[in-house]
C-alpha cells in the first residue's frame, strides 16, 4: 500500500528542526511494515489544531496529494487523538494512522516467540480501546428485548467491554509467563553468573553484538532493519579471566516509543533491574546518536533502572572513516568504539566488562581435592578465576564471586 508521511512541530517548539530526522525514521519504519511511502511532508504549524492537528489548508494539500500519488493511507508522526483520526479520515477518504500505531503493528509482526506475541497483542488492545469513540445514537445496537425497556446496550460499550474482556485474558497469560521468567531467574541465581543486559536504540547491532560476544554459535537473527528482534535471548559469554556471564540481548527502543508496548513489555524490559552491568550499544555511524542514547535513557528512567553499572558502547565502527564522537559524547559517556560485524574491540569490551563486574565480587581462594570434578567445573563456570595452582593433590583457585555464590560453593565442599 502506498502511504503518505506526515510529521508536524510548532514553530516555536523544540522539533521545529527536527521533522526532517524524525519523518526519515517513519519512512524506514514504513518500509519495516512493508508499506510503500511515497511522500513525505513536514508541516510548521503556529499552534496545534484540536480537530485535524494540522489546519485547513494543510489538509487540502494533503488531499491532492492522495489525489495525485493514488495514496491508501497517511501516517503522522504525532500521535493523534481519536477524534483528529476520525476527522482526517473523513476528510481524506482513506485510512490514517500515527508513529504508535505503526510500531504497534510492526511488533506484532515481528513478534516470534509466544510471550512476544501475547504483549504485542495485549499494546494492540489498550491502544484500540483507548481511542474508541462513540458517534452517539447510530451505534445503537437493537432495542432491548428482555422485558422490553428502553434502549439497548451501545455498540461502544459492546466494543469496550468486549476489548477489555480480551485485555484481562491477554494479562491473565502474560503474569503466568512472568512466574515462569521467575522460576527460570531462580535456577539461574542458583548458579550464579553476572547478568549483562544488552539495550540500546533499535539497529544499534545488538543482536550482531552477542552473535560476536559468543563467537557466532548460535546464529541469533540479526539483520539492518529497525526492531528486526524483539524477543529477548540470553547466552553464556565467556570473560578474558576464564570465568563465563550471561548476556542478555533486549527489546530495542525507539522515540517516542508508545506507552501502550512499554507498558505491554514491561515483564520483559523489567529482567533489565536484575542485571549486574548494561551494555548501551549506540550507532557510531548515526547523525542521530544523541538524541537516540536520550530516547534509551528516557524509556530505562521510565521502567524505573537506575543504580546499575553501564557501558556505552559504539558499535559499527567499521562504518566511520575515522571514529570520532561528538562533544556531548568523551565527557558523559567515556565511548567504547567496536564494530560488532568486524570484532574490531570486542576483546577490550569483554576486558572492560569484567572490570566493571569484578567491582561487585569479592576475591576468594578455595583448596579444592583434585579429584572434585563436579566442583572444579562449576568453579570455572560460575566465577571469575584468575589463578589455578595445581599441587600433588589438591588445587588451590584464585577467583571472584559474589559472597552468595562463594557460600553455596563453601557448602558444596563440606567446609
Amino acid at each position: 500500500m502506498k502511504v503518505i508521511l506526515v510529521a508536524a512541530s510548532l514553530k516555536r517548539g523544540r522539533r521545529a528542526s527536527g521533522g526532517g530526522t524524525s519523518l526519515e525514521e517513519l519512512w524506514r519504519l514504513s518500509e519495516t511494515a512493508g508499506l510503500e511511502p511515497v511522500r513525505k511532508l513536514h508541516v510548521r504549524l503556529q499552534a496545534w489544531n484540536p480537530a485535524t492537528l494540522v489546519g485547513s489548508g494543510k489538509v487540502e494539500e494533503l488531499k491532492a496529494l492522495i489525489r495525485e500519488t493514488g495514496a491508501g493511507a497517511v501516517i503522522f508522526d504525532e500521535e493523534l487523538t481519536p477524534g483528529q483520526g476520525r476527522n482526517l479520515e473523513r476528510a481524506f477518504g482513506v485510512n490514517v494512522a500515527d508513529r504508535p500505531r505503526l510500531i504497534i503493528d510492526i511488533f506484532a509482526m515481528r513478534a516470534r516467540t509466544r510471550e512476544g506475541k501475547l504483549q504485542a497483542r495485549l499494546a494492540g488492545f489498550n491502544y484500540a480501546l483507548s481511542r474508541l469513540g462513540g458517534k452517539g445514537g447510530s451505534m445503537d445496537q437493537q432495542r432491548g428485548m428482555i422485558g422490553g425497556r428502553g434502549s439497548g446496550e451501545k455498540k461502544l460499550e459492546y466494543d469496550k467491554r468486549e476489548l477489555r474482556v480480551k485485555i484481562s485474558e491477554l494479562e491473565r497469560e502474560i503474569e503466568s509467563i512472568r512466574d515462569e521468567r521467575h522460576t527460570q531467574r531462580a535456577q539461574r541465581d542458583a548458579v550464579p553468573m553476572p547478568q549483562v543486559s544488552i539495550v540500546g536504540y533499535t539497529n544499534a547491532g545488538k543482536s550482531t553484538l552477542l552473535n560476536t560476544l559468543t563467537g557466532s554459535r548460535h546464529g541469533i537473527y540479526a539483520d539492518d532493519k529497525l526492531f528486526a528482534t524483539l524477543d529477548p535471548t540470553t547466552k553464556r559469554v565467556r570473560l578474558p579471566a576464564g570465568g563465563w556471564a550471561l548476556f542478555t540481548d533486549t527489546v530495542g527502543f525507539i522515540q517516542k516509543l508508545p506507552h501502550d508496548l512499554i507498558a505491554a513489555f514491561r515483564a520483559t524490559l523489567e529482567e533489565i533491574r536484575y542485571s549486574d552491568l548494561i551494555l548501551h550499544v549506540h550507532d557510531l555511524s548515526s547523525p542521530e546518536a544523541r538524541p537516540q542514547h536520550e530516547a534509551v535513557m528516557a524509556t530505562l528512567k521510565e521502567l524505573g533502572i537506575k543504580d546499575i553499572p553501564v557501558i556505552n558502547v559504539f558499535n559499527k565502527a567499521d562504518a566511520v572513516r575515522a571514529p570520532s564522537f561528538s562533544a556531548w559524547a568523551p565527557a558523559r559517556l567515556r565511548p567504547l568504539p567496536v564494530s560488532a560485524l568486524t570484532g574490531e574491540g570486542v576483546d577490550e569490551l569483554l576486558k572492560a566488562c569484567e572490570r566493571a563486574l569484578s567491582k561487585r565480587w569479592g576475591e576468594y581462594e578455595m583448596i579444592v581435592p583434585a579429584g572434585s570434578r563436579g566442583l572444579i567445573a562449576e568453579i570455572y563456570s560460575s566465577c571469575l578465576v584468575s589463578a589455578a595452582e595445581y599441587g600433588p593433590g589438591d588445587v588451590t583457585f584464585r577467583f571472584k564471586a559474589t559472597p552468595e555464590n562463594y557460600a553455596r560453593l563453601l557448602k558444596k565442599a563440606g567446609a
